[in-house]
């Protein structure tokens, strides 16, 4: 999603050099073989896993960092179909781990981009027969006066992140923190466990600075006021 924002904005500039036109995502998510829709009468259908989740989180902080030349950036569906946000199915309703992203990402709504800067080992990986990698954490920031919501992603399958959050500029005076996570990448959210992946709620420990353990496959919300 990054290399075809940076493109097609590239492309977009040569014939509008001043961006009067911004861009806009039609539909993104994860699509994937048949075979895991909830109701085999749903087209398309399929049942959305951590993993999934983690794909939401990074697709979205891939949007707040290029917000200045995104209009508009709509998931694919929203019920019993693509990278859904729910499952229903008669007199039965389901939140997928994806819902917990957005309901998580929904705090950054009217506040002002900060800008994160996060370090951490880079994840490697091979696509066919070529190596890769993809970050080993990262986020999005936003200010709403003087509350800082920061979100976080660990895409490692097992490894921890151990993070220092640092503000420039202020002090943290406290921080609640929700956790998106499960102990297997593949959980999902079915009818009959419908809580298989939910958030978990905490607070944390503030002192000169702020460390948080970052689960491994996890997406994090830490609201933090600042003094």
């Amino acid at each position: 999603m990054e290399t075809l924002i940076q493109r097609h904005w590239s492309v977009m500039g040569e014939v509008d050099r001043d961006h009067r036109v911004k861009l806009v995502v039609d539909e993104w998510g994860a699509w994937h073989q048949p075979g895991t829709e909830a109701d085999r009468t749903f087209l398309f259908g399929q049942t959305s896993t951590m993993r999934d989740a983690l794909i939401a989180a990074l697709t979205l902080d891939t949007f707040h960092r290029h917000a200045d030349k995104l209009a508009m950036a709509n998931v694919a569906q929203l019920v019993n179909n693509l990278h859904s946000l729910f499952l229903a199915h008669e007199d039965r309703f389901v939140e997928t781990p994806n819902f917990h992203v957005f309901e998580a990402y929904k705090a950054h709504q009217g506040g002002q981009a900060v800008r994160l800067i996060a370090a951490a080992p880079r994840i490697s990986f091979s696509q066919g027969n070529t190596a890769a990698t993809l970050w080993g954490l990262a986020g999005s920031a936003s200010l709403h006066d003087k509350r800082l919501v920061l979100t976080l992603v660990n895409p490692h399958v097992s490894e921890t992140r151990s993070t220092e959050i640092t503000v420039r500029g202020a002090s943290i005076g406290s921080c609640k923190v929700r956790t998106v996570s499960a102990p297997d990448i593949h959980a999902f959210n079915s009818f009959d466990h419908p809580h298989a992946v939910e958030p978990r709620d905490e607070v944390a420990s503030v002192g000169r600075s702020l460390v948080w353990d970052v689960k491994p496959a996890s997406v994090t919300r830490l609201e933090m006021e600042l003094i």
